[in-house]
Protein backbone atom coordinates (compact mmCIF):
# COMPACT_ATOMS: atom_id res chain seq x y z
CA UNK A 1 0.00 0.00 0.00
CA UNK A 2 2.71 2.20 0.89
CA UNK A 3 4.84 1.73 -2.29
CA UNK A 4 2.31 3.25 -4.60
CA UNK A 5 2.42 6.14 -2.35
CA UNK A 6 6.00 6.49 -1.95
CA UNK A 7 6.25 6.39 -6.19
CA UNK A 8 8.00 2.26 -5.90
CA UNK A 9 7.39 -0.13 -8.34
CA UNK A 10 3.68 -1.58 -7.50
CA UNK A 11 4.17 -5.62 -6.22
CA UNK A 12 1.63 -7.90 -8.05
CA UNK A 13 -1.39 -9.34 -6.72
CA UNK A 14 -0.79 -11.67 -3.82
CA UNK A 15 -4.27 -12.41 -3.13
CA UNK A 16 -6.55 -14.88 -5.28
CA UNK A 17 -10.24 -14.46 -3.93
CA UNK A 18 -11.32 -16.81 -6.45
CA UNK A 19 -10.38 -19.05 -4.22
CA UNK A 20 -12.28 -17.93 -1.33
CA UNK A 21 -15.53 -19.34 -0.27
CA UNK A 22 -18.32 -17.06 -2.76
CA UNK A 23 -20.49 -14.59 -1.08
CA UNK A 24 -23.25 -16.96 0.03
CA UNK A 25 -27.00 -16.19 -1.81
CA UNK A 26 -29.67 -14.07 -0.27
CA UNK A 27 -32.32 -15.76 0.99
CA UNK A 28 -35.75 -15.79 -0.84
CA UNK A 29 -39.13 -14.74 0.70
CA UNK A 30 -40.18 -18.14 2.35
CA UNK A 31 -36.83 -17.89 3.71
CA UNK A 32 -37.33 -14.80 5.02
CA UNK A 33 -40.65 -15.73 6.44
CA UNK A 34 -39.06 -18.59 8.08
CA UNK A 35 -36.66 -16.71 9.80
CA UNK A 36 -39.36 -14.13 10.96
CA UNK A 37 -41.80 -16.46 12.52
CA UNK A 38 -38.75 -18.04 14.36
CA UNK A 39 -37.83 -14.19 15.78
CA UNK A 40 -41.08 -14.28 16.99
CA UNK A 41 -41.04 -17.14 19.65
CA UNK A 42 -40.14 -15.40 22.95
CA UNK A 43 -40.93 -15.81 25.83
CA UNK A 44 -43.22 -14.01 27.01
CA UNK A 45 -43.90 -13.08 23.98
CA UNK A 46 -44.14 -9.56 24.69
CA UNK A 47 -43.25 -7.69 21.37
CA UNK A 48 -43.81 -4.22 22.80
CA UNK A 49 -41.23 -4.75 25.36
CA UNK A 50 -38.86 -6.15 23.01
CA UNK A 51 -38.54 -3.02 21.08
CA UNK A 52 -39.09 -0.29 24.15
CA UNK A 53 -37.72 -2.20 26.92
CA UNK A 54 -38.74 -2.12 30.54
CA UNK A 55 -41.86 -0.20 31.49
CA UNK A 56 -40.03 1.43 34.03
CA UNK A 57 -37.86 3.00 31.42
CA UNK A 58 -40.69 4.79 29.89
CA UNK A 59 -41.54 6.89 32.71
CA UNK A 60 -39.70 10.18 32.76
CA UNK A 61 -37.45 11.67 34.07
CA UNK A 62 -34.90 10.03 31.44
CA UNK A 63 -31.35 10.52 31.11
CA UNK A 64 -29.98 13.12 28.51
CA UNK A 65 -29.32 10.97 25.80
CA UNK A 66 -32.63 8.83 26.16
CA UNK A 67 -34.49 8.18 22.47
CA UNK A 68 -37.35 8.94 24.87
CA UNK A 69 -36.65 12.09 24.90
CA UNK A 70 -37.83 12.66 21.32
CA UNK A 71 -41.52 12.93 22.64
CA UNK A 72 -41.34 16.05 24.46
CA UNK A 73 -44.75 18.89 25.31
CA UNK A 74 -41.84 21.31 25.95
CA UNK A 75 -40.54 20.83 22.12
CA UNK A 76 -43.61 20.13 19.56
CA UNK A 77 -42.27 20.80 16.71
CA UNK A 78 -39.84 18.67 16.79
CA UNK A 79 -42.67 15.53 18.05
CA UNK A 80 -44.43 16.88 15.23
CA UNK A 81 -41.66 16.17 12.51
CA UNK A 82 -41.04 12.83 14.17
CA UNK A 83 -44.33 11.32 14.33
CA UNK A 84 -44.87 12.96 10.64
CA UNK A 85 -41.69 11.45 9.09
CA UNK A 86 -42.59 7.80 10.44
CA UNK A 87 -46.32 8.17 9.62
CA UNK A 88 -46.38 9.56 6.45
CA UNK A 89 -44.53 7.87 2.97
CA UNK A 90 -41.90 9.17 1.71
CA UNK A 91 -39.57 8.13 -1.05
CA UNK A 92 -35.48 7.45 -0.53
CA UNK A 93 -34.44 9.61 -3.30
CA UNK A 94 -34.31 13.63 -3.91
CA UNK A 95 -36.67 15.06 -4.92
CA UNK A 96 -37.22 15.62 -8.24
CA UNK A 97 -36.28 19.11 -10.37
CA UNK A 98 -39.74 20.21 -11.70
CA UNK A 99 -40.96 19.50 -7.46
CA UNK A 100 -37.72 21.41 -6.00
CA UNK A 101 -38.87 24.39 -8.63
CA UNK A 102 -42.57 24.22 -8.53
CA UNK A 103 -43.03 23.56 -4.49
CA UNK A 104 -40.78 24.71 -0.79
CA UNK A 105 -38.96 22.64 0.94
CA UNK A 106 -41.26 21.72 3.33
CA UNK A 107 -42.94 20.19 1.38
CA UNK A 108 -40.85 18.14 -0.93
CA UNK A 109 -38.89 17.05 2.58
CA UNK A 110 -42.08 15.43 3.23
CA UNK A 111 -42.46 13.52 0.60
CA UNK A 112 -38.80 13.02 -0.81
CA UNK A 113 -36.66 12.00 2.09
CA UNK A 114 -32.92 10.86 0.83
CA UNK A 115 -29.79 9.66 2.68
CA UNK A 116 -28.21 12.44 3.94
CA UNK A 117 -24.87 12.90 5.68
CA UNK A 118 -23.94 15.16 8.67
CA UNK A 119 -20.68 15.39 10.88
CA UNK A 120 -21.40 15.31 14.79
CA UNK A 121 -18.40 17.26 16.56
CA UNK A 122 -16.59 15.46 19.23
CA UNK A 123 -17.50 15.71 22.95
CA UNK A 124 -15.11 18.71 23.07
CA UNK A 125 -17.12 20.43 20.13
CA UNK A 126 -14.30 19.41 18.13
CA UNK A 127 -14.06 17.76 14.41
CA UNK A 128 -10.74 16.86 13.79
CA UNK A 129 -9.44 15.25 16.54
CA UNK A 130 -8.14 11.96 15.94
CA UNK A 131 -6.92 12.82 12.67
CA UNK A 132 -6.09 9.11 11.85
CA UNK A 133 -9.48 7.92 12.18
CA UNK A 134 -12.99 8.46 10.44
CA UNK A 135 -15.60 7.26 12.39
CA UNK A 136 -18.89 6.18 10.76
CA UNK A 137 -22.43 5.75 12.41
CA UNK A 138 -25.29 4.41 10.18
CA UNK A 139 -28.60 4.34 11.95
CA UNK A 140 -31.91 1.93 12.40
CA UNK A 141 -35.55 2.17 11.59
CA UNK A 142 -37.66 4.71 12.26
CA UNK A 143 -34.84 6.98 12.76
CA UNK A 144 -35.21 10.46 11.39
CA UNK A 145 -32.35 13.25 11.80
CA UNK A 146 -33.49 14.43 15.48
CA UNK A 147 -32.82 10.76 16.45
CA UNK A 148 -29.77 10.54 14.61
CA UNK A 149 -28.77 13.41 15.55
CA UNK A 150 -29.03 11.83 19.77
CA UNK A 151 -27.87 8.39 18.82
CA UNK A 152 -24.52 10.35 17.44
CA UNK A 153 -23.69 12.70 20.60
CA UNK A 154 -23.84 10.12 22.65
CA UNK A 155 -21.49 7.81 20.36
CA UNK A 156 -19.05 10.77 20.05
CA UNK A 157 -19.81 11.55 24.19
CA UNK A 158 -18.70 7.54 24.55
CA UNK A 159 -15.50 7.70 22.30
CA UNK A 160 -14.60 11.53 22.02
CA UNK A 161 -14.14 11.36 18.33
CA UNK A 162 -15.88 13.43 15.74
CA UNK A 163 -18.76 10.97 13.82
CA UNK A 164 -19.83 11.03 9.64
CA UNK A 165 -24.05 10.26 9.95
CA UNK A 166 -24.54 8.43 7.01
CA UNK A 167 -28.53 9.26 7.78
CA UNK A 168 -31.14 6.50 6.41
CA UNK A 169 -33.66 8.42 6.74
CA UNK A 170 -36.82 7.71 7.50
CA UNK A 171 -39.38 6.96 4.60
CA UNK A 172 -42.17 5.99 7.39
CA UNK A 173 -42.42 2.93 9.48
CA UNK A 174 -43.98 0.12 6.25
CA UNK A 175 -41.63 1.72 3.93
CA UNK A 176 -38.48 1.45 6.40
CA UNK A 177 -39.76 -2.34 6.81
CA UNK A 178 -40.02 -2.79 2.75
CA UNK A 179 -36.42 -1.60 2.54
CA UNK A 180 -35.46 -4.09 5.10
CA UNK A 181 -36.84 -7.00 3.34
CA UNK A 182 -35.09 -5.73 -0.36
CA UNK A 183 -32.03 -5.31 1.47
CA UNK A 184 -32.50 -8.86 3.07
CA UNK A 185 -33.57 -11.26 0.37
CA UNK A 186 -34.76 -11.27 -3.12
CA UNK A 187 -31.19 -11.19 -4.86
CA UNK A 188 -31.18 -13.84 -7.46
CA UNK A 189 -27.54 -13.31 -8.21
CA UNK A 190 -25.06 -14.33 -5.48
CA UNK A 191 -22.82 -11.54 -6.64
CA UNK A 192 -25.32 -8.47 -6.39
CA UNK A 193 -25.78 -7.76 -9.99
CA UNK A 194 -29.39 -7.33 -9.49
CA UNK A 195 -30.46 -3.97 -8.74
CA UNK A 196 -32.70 -4.82 -6.13
CA UNK A 197 -29.07 -5.76 -3.60
CA UNK A 198 -29.03 -2.04 -3.10
CA UNK A 199 -31.04 0.62 -1.91
CA UNK A 200 -30.15 3.94 -2.25
CA UNK A 201 -28.87 4.11 1.10
CA UNK A 202 -26.40 1.57 0.63
CA UNK A 203 -24.86 3.23 -2.98
CA UNK A 204 -24.06 6.36 -0.63
CA UNK A 205 -23.17 4.28 2.12
CA UNK A 206 -20.04 2.36 -0.23
CA UNK A 207 -19.03 5.35 -1.51
CA UNK A 208 -18.64 6.72 1.73
CA UNK A 209 -16.59 4.46 3.52
CA UNK A 210 -14.60 3.10 0.41
CA UNK A 211 -13.25 7.28 0.12
CA UNK A 212 -12.10 7.03 4.09
CA UNK A 213 -10.21 3.39 3.19
CA UNK A 214 -8.14 5.21 0.26
CA UNK A 215 -7.07 8.18 2.25
CA UNK A 216 -3.78 7.24 2.67
CA UNK A 217 -3.59 9.64 6.28
CA UNK A 218 -6.29 7.34 7.59
CA UNK A 219 -5.31 4.58 9.53
CA UNK A 220 -8.75 3.30 11.24
CA UNK A 221 -12.37 2.97 9.77
CA UNK A 222 -15.02 2.36 12.28
CA UNK A 223 -18.19 1.65 11.13
CA UNK A 224 -20.83 1.34 13.98
CA UNK A 225 -24.45 0.38 12.99
CA UNK A 226 -27.67 -0.37 14.23
CA UNK A 227 -30.71 -2.37 13.31
CA UNK A 228 -31.30 -1.46 9.64
CA UNK A 229 -28.08 0.14 9.38
CA UNK A 230 -26.59 -3.08 9.97
CA UNK A 231 -28.46 -4.63 6.39
CA UNK A 232 -27.02 -1.73 4.94
CA UNK A 233 -23.44 -2.36 6.19
CA UNK A 234 -23.69 -5.90 5.07
CA UNK A 235 -24.97 -4.77 1.48
CA UNK A 236 -21.54 -2.44 1.99
CA UNK A 237 -19.42 -5.29 1.98
CA UNK A 238 -21.27 -7.61 -0.34
CA UNK A 239 -20.68 -4.81 -2.86
CA UNK A 240 -16.89 -4.69 -2.05
CA UNK A 241 -16.75 -8.67 -1.92
CA UNK A 242 -18.22 -8.27 -5.74
CA UNK A 243 -15.54 -5.80 -6.81
CA UNK A 244 -12.78 -7.60 -5.70
CA UNK A 245 -13.79 -10.77 -7.71
CA UNK A 246 -14.63 -8.54 -10.49
CA UNK A 247 -12.32 -8.67 -13.81
CA UNK A 248 -12.11 -4.62 -13.45
CA UNK A 249 -9.45 -5.86 -10.54
CA UNK A 250 -7.09 -7.26 -13.00
CA UNK A 251 -7.90 -5.05 -15.39
CA UNK A 252 -5.23 -2.34 -16.31
CA UNK A 253 -7.49 0.24 -17.38
CA UNK A 254 -10.98 -0.35 -16.28
CA UNK A 255 -13.94 0.66 -16.93
CA UNK A 256 -15.87 0.73 -12.92
CA UNK A 257 -18.81 2.92 -14.68
CA UNK A 258 -20.13 -0.47 -15.57
CA UNK A 259 -19.54 -2.20 -12.60
CA UNK A 260 -21.78 0.17 -10.22
CA UNK A 261 -24.28 0.11 -13.03
CA UNK A 262 -24.53 -3.31 -12.19
CA UNK A 263 -25.35 -2.19 -8.81
CA UNK A 264 -27.38 1.07 -9.02
CA UNK A 265 -29.33 -0.44 -12.21
CA UNK A 266 -30.87 2.29 -14.27
CA UNK A 267 -29.54 5.42 -13.46
CA UNK A 268 -32.22 8.18 -14.47
CA UNK A 269 -31.94 10.97 -12.05
CA UNK A 270 -29.28 13.57 -12.19
CA UNK A 271 -28.09 12.93 -8.15
CA UNK A 272 -28.27 9.28 -9.24
CA UNK A 273 -25.76 10.18 -11.73
CA UNK A 274 -23.42 11.71 -9.33
CA UNK A 275 -23.49 8.67 -7.05
CA UNK A 276 -22.70 6.18 -9.57
CA UNK A 277 -19.68 8.70 -10.70
CA UNK A 278 -18.41 9.05 -6.97
CA UNK A 279 -19.11 5.28 -6.54
CA UNK A 280 -17.20 4.54 -9.26
CA UNK A 281 -14.06 7.00 -8.41
CA UNK A 282 -14.17 4.85 -4.80
CA UNK A 283 -14.00 1.61 -6.25
CA UNK A 284 -11.19 2.76 -9.24
CA UNK A 285 -9.38 4.31 -6.29
CA UNK A 286 -9.60 1.46 -3.78
CA UNK A 287 -8.83 -1.43 -5.93
CA UNK A 288 -5.40 0.42 -7.46
CA UNK A 289 -2.49 -1.78 -7.34
CA UNK A 290 -4.17 -4.75 -7.39
CA UNK A 291 -6.67 -7.21 -4.77
CA UNK A 292 -3.59 -7.51 -2.38
CA UNK A 293 -3.45 -3.59 -1.81
CA UNK A 294 -7.33 -3.53 -1.68
CA UNK A 295 -7.42 -6.20 0.88
CA UNK A 296 -4.50 -3.66 3.13
CA UNK A 297 -6.74 -0.79 2.64
CA UNK A 298 -9.96 -2.80 3.94
CA UNK A 299 -8.32 -4.09 6.86
CA UNK A 300 -8.50 -0.62 8.11
CA UNK A 301 -11.78 -1.35 8.67
CA UNK A 302 -13.51 -2.30 11.66
CA UNK A 303 -17.55 -3.25 11.79
CA UNK A 304 -19.30 -2.77 15.49
CA UNK A 305 -23.15 -3.42 14.89
CA UNK A 306 -26.06 -3.24 17.57
CA UNK A 307 -29.02 -5.58 16.72
CA UNK A 308 -27.65 -6.77 13.54
CA UNK A 309 -30.42 -7.59 11.47
CA UNK A 310 -28.89 -8.62 8.52
CA UNK A 311 -29.53 -12.38 6.62
CA UNK A 312 -25.46 -11.90 5.71
CA UNK A 313 -22.23 -10.45 6.89
CA UNK A 314 -19.36 -11.99 5.95
CA UNK A 315 -15.90 -11.81 5.99
CA UNK A 316 -14.64 -10.57 2.68
CA UNK A 317 -11.48 -12.35 3.41
CA UNK A 318 -11.77 -15.02 5.56
CA UNK A 319 -8.01 -16.02 5.63
CA UNK A 320 -7.36 -13.16 7.86
CA UNK A 321 -10.90 -12.33 8.67
CA UNK A 322 -11.09 -9.06 7.22
CA UNK A 323 -12.48 -6.65 7.97
CA UNK A 324 -12.64 -6.84 11.97
CA UNK A 325 -16.43 -7.15 13.26
CA UNK A 326 -18.09 -7.31 16.59
CA UNK A 327 -21.98 -7.77 17.45
CA UNK A 328 -23.36 -7.01 20.37
CA UNK A 329 -27.08 -7.83 21.29
CA UNK A 330 -30.00 -7.82 23.36
CA UNK A 331 -31.61 -11.77 23.75
CA UNK A 332 -34.80 -10.03 24.32
CA UNK A 333 -34.59 -7.90 21.13
CA UNK A 334 -36.88 -9.09 18.28
CA UNK A 335 -35.29 -7.37 15.72
CA UNK A 336 -31.50 -9.01 16.96
CA UNK A 337 -33.45 -12.17 16.67
CA UNK A 338 -34.18 -11.68 12.83
CA UNK A 339 -30.23 -11.85 12.43
CA UNK A 340 -27.18 -12.16 14.92
CA UNK A 341 -29.72 -14.13 17.33
CA UNK A 342 -31.66 -16.18 14.95
CA UNK A 343 -31.98 -19.58 15.86
CA UNK A 344 -31.15 -20.25 12.55
CA UNK A 345 -27.76 -18.92 12.67
CA UNK A 346 -26.89 -21.99 13.47
CA UNK A 347 -27.46 -26.00 12.95
CA UNK A 348 -30.23 -25.40 10.56
CA UNK A 349 -29.34 -24.45 7.51
CA UNK A 350 -27.26 -21.20 7.57
CA UNK A 351 -30.17 -18.73 6.44
CA UNK A 352 -28.26 -16.64 8.85
CA UNK A 353 -24.48 -16.30 7.96
CA UNK A 354 -22.67 -13.54 9.99
CA UNK A 355 -19.04 -13.86 10.87
CA UNK A 356 -17.39 -11.76 13.65
CA UNK A 357 -17.38 -11.81 17.36
CA UNK A 358 -20.48 -11.84 19.12
CA UNK A 359 -21.88 -10.57 22.57
CA UNK A 360 -25.29 -11.31 23.97
CA UNK A 361 -26.75 -9.50 26.86
CA UNK A 362 -28.50 -12.50 28.61
CA UNK A 363 -32.06 -11.66 29.40
CA UNK A 364 -32.43 -8.23 28.50
CA UNK A 365 -35.35 -6.04 26.83
CA UNK A 366 -35.21 -3.55 24.32
CA UNK A 367 -34.12 -2.72 20.94
CA UNK A 368 -33.49 1.79 21.63
CA UNK A 369 -29.57 2.15 20.39
CA UNK A 370 -29.18 4.57 23.11
CA UNK A 371 -31.57 3.36 25.69
CA UNK A 372 -30.98 -0.25 25.85
CA UNK A 373 -27.41 -1.00 24.80
CA UNK A 374 -25.08 2.49 25.00
CA UNK A 375 -26.24 3.32 28.18
CA UNK A 376 -25.44 -0.23 29.74
CA UNK A 377 -22.20 -0.19 28.21
CA UNK A 378 -21.53 3.42 29.54
CA UNK A 379 -22.79 1.95 32.73
CA UNK A 380 -19.79 -0.64 33.14
CA UNK A 381 -16.90 1.70 31.58
CA UNK A 382 -18.24 5.11 33.28
CA UNK A 383 -14.88 5.75 35.62
CA UNK A 384 -17.14 6.89 38.78
CA UNK A 385 -16.36 4.60 41.29
CA UNK A 386 -18.72 2.61 43.35
CA UNK A 387 -21.77 3.57 43.40
CA UNK A 388 -21.95 5.25 39.96
CA UNK A 389 -20.85 1.55 38.24
CA UNK A 390 -22.14 -1.12 36.78
CA UNK A 391 -20.78 -3.87 38.27
CA UNK A 392 -21.31 -6.82 36.13
CA UNK A 393 -20.22 -6.43 31.81
CA UNK A 394 -23.79 -6.34 29.87
CA UNK A 395 -22.13 -7.74 27.23
CA UNK A 396 -19.50 -10.42 28.64
CA UNK A 397 -17.32 -12.71 26.24
CA UNK A 398 -17.55 -16.31 26.21
CA UNK A 399 -15.26 -18.95 27.50
CA UNK A 400 -12.38 -19.29 29.66
CA UNK A 401 -10.21 -16.90 27.89
CA UNK A 402 -13.00 -14.53 27.13
CA UNK A 403 -11.71 -11.10 25.49
CA UNK A 404 -13.57 -7.96 25.90
CA UNK A 405 -15.21 -6.46 23.49
CA UNK A 406 -12.77 -4.07 21.33
CA UNK A 407 -14.82 -1.68 20.89
CA UNK A 408 -14.80 -0.95 24.92
CA UNK A 409 -11.14 0.10 24.43
CA UNK A 410 -12.02 3.33 22.05
CA UNK A 411 -13.90 4.18 25.68
CA UNK A 412 -13.31 7.87 26.55
CA UNK A 413 -10.88 8.97 23.76
CA UNK A 414 -8.61 5.59 24.34
CA UNK A 415 -6.95 3.35 21.17
CA UNK A 416 -6.77 0.17 20.68
CA UNK A 417 -3.70 -1.34 18.46
CA UNK A 418 -4.03 -2.82 15.16
CA UNK A 419 -6.33 -5.59 14.42
CA UNK A 420 -4.87 -6.89 11.48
Amino acid sequence: MNAAKHGAAVKPNVVDLKTTKPWPPANQMRDLVKVALEALDIKPPDYFRSVFGEPASWLPPYSRYSEYNIIDPWQPVTTARFLMDIAIPSSAVTAPALARMLFPEVINRRFWRPTGFFRQPDEYGGVSSFPGEHWFFINGIATNEDVAELNAAYLANLFHRPVTVIQNATNSVPVDVWECVIGKGFKEDPDSTDKKTMTEPAWRATAAVLEALNADQIRRVVLIAHSQGTIIASNVLRAVAKALRSKQVRQKHPRWHSFTNQLMGAVESETEKIVRNNLAHAFSEFARGGSDQALERLSKLEIYTFANCADKMRYVYPARRIPYMEHFANELDIVARLGILSPQRVGKGELIEIDGRVYEHKGAWGHLLNEHYLAPIDDFLYPGGKGFQRETDPYPGHGKNAEKPRLYAYFHGKKPGRVN
